[in-house]
């Protein structure tokens, strides 16, 4: 039955294998319609009945300890047979790894096991007293001496499982480990028969009256009283009872005072159980596993060394009691349940169990099997280039926020309607520079002046050359050079200023120059400035800008090295006009700023 056990579990484990193999690669579990073990709840609950056969091998003591001066002492050869075992296993299971087909267990296995001990040529012959004190030899022999035995044992578990689940309703499962033996007890009902026998040895000749001693001859002397069988006179039974009624302790087939025993084994022992099975999945959550078992269980035991099957007083001690060890085996068929429970594990929280998130630690979504789409635009983070930014799967998740056909990820300017040509930014003026590159994007220019045109030609840009219009050089901004300085003009020569503007150009030095020599060549006089505008704009903002100009010529002065403590100012505003304010030219002249000198 051992064998038999062997090869069907290396043909399940073949099977199992086999089907691993032809099943490789060819289903993807996510198309499957029955759920594979990756997918299958961890947790697992185990109840398992096992029935068969048993046997038992042992090993026995010498026991001669209890036998005081003990001869011919056999104390017989033990054997077991008709063995039967039905047991139970209760394990809690808990399968890991992405695959979940390997897991360890534990929990508890019980057998409950019946069989008989046989116990061939059991004889012994020891020295005792009897009722009256007398000293002398007992012989006690075994006649066909059975004992049926029941057998329980409680282990715990520690087993190594596999499970493969194969199809929607079958699967294979094997346990396999060590069983740590907490307790095992035998409780014998002895069945046979002994025959007492006895030998005294009476000190000097005759028998009554003289005092016995121990005959401790191999041979008892022919000289003692022997109450034998070989030494019977007459009828056999008939001489034995009238001996036993004499007070002798003989007798022949004579039972025990107590037809039961009990031993136990003290020593924890460490045994092995194997279960193959095959699986029958009646859901997600039970299967149904029909298979074999095979348990090997090694035992021993403190036996005393005083220890005596049958005592003259025909108290019965068993024989197991003299096992010294044993090594039990037991096989047959299982047959189980299986509950798979259990709260996936969701390690990101999202509601989607890890074994089926294949972004486990990230929060994610069902319709991308628990990854995330942060910017919720339907694309998946893992296939996103912009994954914080909602956007458009042609562009692989990024948006074109301009419409301009290029993704904001590669457009330069990605508010604004572009060119590809110019990486997405627009360009007004059609010069081919990009108009946040381009200094003059409405004017069309070329690009070694930053898109800004030369009207005049004169190698300075529009937008740097004061006299766009007319070429000029470059040390004078663009502008024509100024004529020769004309001979020294009065101190009240008008100092013109353009529209809206404070500025004093150089045309209006040689002014200044004549009010510097007028105010040193008269120390007591003092040069009023008077500021005038044109009549465009409003009467109060001209009255200012007719201060700013006065006020310009004024710092000119005294940079020029005049005492500004000898400086006036006076703002007319919009008032005294010397032309009309109607034209162009008329205006020029009213923008002025004029000097006189006056006594403080």
């Amino acid at each position: 039955m051992k064998r038999i056990t062997l090869l069907s579990i290396a043909a399940a484990t073949a099977f199992t294998a086999g089907a691993q193999t032809k099943g490789a690669g060819t289903v993807p579990a996510a198309n499957k319609s029955w759920t594979p073990d990756s997918l299958l709840s961890r947790w697992v609950i185990d109840l398992n009945f096992l029935g068969g056969l048993m046997s038992q091998q042992t090993s026995s003591g010498t026991a001669i300890g209890g036998y005081t001066n003990g001869l011919n002492i056999n104390t017989g050869v033990l054997s077991f047979e008709k063995g039967r075992s039905l047991g139970f296993n209760g394990q809690l299971g808990y399968f890991f790894g992405p695959r979940c087909n390997w897991g360890v267990g534990t929990g508890i296995t019980y057998f409950s096991q019946k069989g008989d001990f046989k116990l061939d040529n059991y004889h012994v012959e020891y020295q005792d007293n009897d009722s009256k004190n007398n000293i002398y030899r007992q012989l006690i022999t075994g006649n066909d001496v059975t004992e049926k035995a029941k057998i329980t044992n409680i282990n715990i578990p520690l087993m190594l499982k596999y499970k493969k689940r194969f199809s929607k309703v079958l699967g294979f499962t094997m346990d396999a480990g060590p069983m740590l033996n907490v307790q095992m007890k035998t409780v014998t009902e002895n069945t046979g028969s002994y025959d007492y026998e006895a030998v005294y040895k009476y000190v000097g000749s005759g028998q009554t009256g003289l005092p016995t001693v121990y005959d401790n001859s191999a041979v008892p002397d022919k000289a003692s009283y022997l109450i034998t069988r070989a030494n019977a006179v007459g009828d056999v039974n008939t001489f034995f009872a009238n001996n036993r009624d004499a007070g002798y302790n003989v007798g022949l087939a004579q039972t025990a005072k107590n037809a039961t025993s009990e031993a136990k084994y003290n020593t924890v022992s460490v045994g092995l159980m194997l279960q193959p099975s095959l699986s029958f999945y009646l859901s997600d959550h039970v299967a149904l596993n029909i298979g074999l078992y095979y348990a090997y269980q090694s035992f021993k035991n403190d036996n005393t060394p005083n220890y005596m099957l049958m005592t003259s007083d025909r108290t019965y001690n068993s024989s197991v009691n003299n096992v010294t060890s044993a090594t039990v085996q037991s096989y047959g068929i299982n047959a189980g349940v299986r509950f798979l429970f259990g709260k996936p594990k969701d390690t990101d929280k999202d509601g989607i169990p890890d074994r089926k998130d294949k972004c486990p630690d990230v929060w994610g979504i069902a319709q991308f099997q628990g990854c995330p789409d942060t910017d919720k635009d339907g694309i998946q983070d893992s296939e996103d280039s912009c994954r914080t930014i909602p956007g458009l799967a042609k562009f692989n998740g990024c948006p074109d926020t301009d419409g301009d056909g290029i993704p904001d990820k590669k457009d330069e300017c990605p508010y604004q309607k572009g060119t590809v040509a110019l990486k997405g930014c627009p360009d007004r003026d059609g010069d081919g520079i990009a108009d946040k590159n381009d200094v003059c994007p409405d004017k069309p220019g070329p690009e070694k002046f930053k898109g800004c045109p030369d009207t005049d030609g004169d190698g300075l840009s529009d937008n740097e050359d004061q006299c766009p219009e007319v070429p000029g050089p470059i040390e004078n901004k663009g502008c024509p050079p100024p004529p020769p300085a004309p001979p020294a003009v009065p101190l009240s020569t008008p100092i013109l200023f353009e529209t809206n503007k404070t500025v004093v150009h150089e045309a209006s030095v040689p002014v200044l120059e004549t009010a510097i020599k007028t105010m040193a060549g008269d120390p007591q006089g003092i040069v009023v400035i008077h500021g005038h505008a044109d009549s465009r704009g409003s009467a109060s903002y001209n009255k200012t800008l007719s201060r700013k100009r006065a006020l310009a010529v004024k710092a000119k002065l005294v940079k020029m090295g005049a005492n500004p403590k000898r400086i006036r100012i006076i703002a007319h505003g919009e008032a005294d006009p010397t032309a009309t304010n109607k034209t162009d030219e008329g205006r020029a002249e009213n923008r002025r700023a004029v000097m006189r000198l006056s006594v403080d």
